[in-house]
């Protein structure tokens, strides 16, 4: 393995996990760090980034962040078309600015999706210009409907070979769906955006057959239930074959699975095998956005990323993307501070945050190659939980389980609010191991550092299939135990 380079250190005095200072130098040995992959070397895998943002409103140089972004070991990415920066006159399409991004992601090895998002001020007659992502074509009437099929027929016919997935507009609940009336009604119809959907699914299959059309692209938590309702009722069903979903919130494993199994049901009799995409997700690593005064941190992105791509993928999201690439800052609001991405775009060399590294490991370790499994694993405080519980009652350590071939990897952590100042805990664990799997040699792995450790004592095994583990660190983003075999399959040796 690579010398050690995961030491850096954050803001508010945070620092990463380290045995020394945690306490747990006696049991942990640092061995090196976890091998990463170019996104070219992985075949397939269920995690995306998003390339927001750099349409119309050009929030970072995208050419800057490739470099990067070969070495992530993610397959996919979401780019938002810009018809208002393809089109400027009507009826002529300029696609150079979209074609360097497609056809960049794919020399790396990184499939773009296509989010056809947005309004053009050509076909609508607006009295505020400034809201025009807002405002969609069917509320604007036949001129602007026809504008958004010339578009999306020369769109698709110009990606048609390079683009499979396509996506349907952006959060058309949540203020993404204007009217002439009004650019942001706090009740859209769904009933009209399945019109768009309808509309711009005939026009893709016309001239690719094979596309795959995403739709939905719902933010919000049980206050969108209604609106994804009426969606199933009007028949999205019968024109998409991805759904997509975009959960937010400061502890991310807080009601999403039930939500995912609310939005199944509405699909569960449809009569299509229809998948279910986590489309976009992240945490600013800013102090400040939009005015709200959260304890936006590098170290806390890097965590919310871990815990936002483990939850997804174990309760059965079919892919994540991560929102986003780069800091998208003045874009998202004039002279604010948004520093959503992965890579800090505020100046002229663009360099990776945490949360890149952590999205390293995360996409070298969950390729289409790792699949969930059910698990048993417990989980002990040799001081009960009591002293756990620093924000709510209701919180208990999660614990997951997938597998590699024959090799496990197990996964465990306490899902505390990102933005609560969290304290390394020690617990005693007992993993029940599959028969057929590879446990040797337990190795221990953090995904923010990439640092990789063993245990200086092994595991007890106190049964044929029980493993004891003694005085292991509790933190507040996943850790994972494997057998080191998997790191040496991973990495070629």
């Amino acid at each position: 393995m690579e010398p050690n380079s995961g030491d850096w250190s954050w803001e508010y005095g945070e620092r990463p996990f380290d045995p020394v200072a945690g306490g747990f130098d006696g049991k942990l040995e640092f061995i090196g760090l976890m091998p990463y992959r170019k996104s070219m070397e992985i075949k397939a895998s269920p995690i995306g980034i998003g390339y927001e943002c750099i349409d119309h409103r050009k929030a970072y140089n995208f050419s800057k962040t490739l470099p990067i972004m070969q070495n992530s070991g993610v397959k996919w990415a979401r780019v938002q078309t810009g018809w208002s920066r393809t089109e400027t006159e009507k009826g002529t399409y300029d696609f150079s600015w979209l074609d360097e991004i497609v056809d960049g992601l794919l020399k790396v090895g990184i499939q773009p999706w296509l989010s056809i998002s947005y309004g053009n001020l050509l076909y609508m007659d607006a009295e505020n210009p400034k809201t025009s992502l807002a405002y969609a074509p069917i509320p604007f009437g036949k001129r602007a409907v026809q504008g958004w099929r010339n578009y999306c027929e020369t769109l698709v016919k110009h990606y048609q070979n390079r683009v499979t997935h396509w996506e349907v507009w952006n959060e058309p609940n949540v203020g993404f769906w204007g009217t002439p009336e009004d650019p942001r009604p706090a009740s859209p119809d769904p009933a009209e955006y399945v019109e768009l959907v309808k509309i711009t699914s005939e026009i893709i299959r016309k001239h690719q057959p094979g596309a795959k059309i995403i739709g939905g692209a719902i933010s919000g938590g049980g206050c969108c239930n209604r609106y994804i309702k009426g969606l199933a009722e009007n028949g999205i069903a019968e024109h998409i074959d991805i759904f997509s979903y975009h959960p937010y919130g400061t502890i991310p494993e807080l009601y999403i699975e039930d939500r995912l199994k609310y939005i199944k049901s509405l699909f569960a009799n449809c009569g299509r095998n229809i998948e279910f995409w986590q489309g976009e997700c992240g945490r600013p690593s800013q102090t400040q956005v939009r005015g709200r005064g959260y304890k936006l941190t590098t170290a806390n992105q890097a965590r919310y990323l871990t815990r936002r791509i483990l939850t997804d993928l174990h309760i059965g999201f079919d892919m994540t993307s991560y929102f986003c690439t780069g800091d998208i800052g003045s874009a998202y609001k004039p002279g604010g501070i948004h520093g959503q991405g992965v890579i800090d775009t505020s100046g002229e060399e663009y360099f990776p945050k945490p949360a890149f590294f952590a999205l390293q490991s995360m996409a070298c370790l969950f390729d289409a190659e790792t699949i969930p499994i059910i698990s048993n694993i417990e989980v002990t405080p040799p001081d009960g939980w009591g002293g756990f519980l620093a924000s709510s009652a209701e919180l208990y350590p999660v614990t997951a389980g997938f597998r590699r071939g024959n090799t496990p990897i197990f996964a465990y952590y306490f899902p505390e609010n990102i933005d609560i100042d969290y304290e390394i805990k020690r617990i005693f664990m007992s993993i029940w191991i599959e028969d057929g799997f590879d446990f040797s040699d337990p190795i221990l792995i953090d995904p923010i550092t990439r640092k990789v450790f063993k245990f200086k004592k092994a595991p007890v095994r106190n049964a044929k299939d029980m493993y004891d583990f003694h005085s292991l660190p509790m933190l507040d983003y996943p850790l994972f135990i494997t057998s080191y075999n998997l790191l040496k399959s991973i990495n070629g040796n």
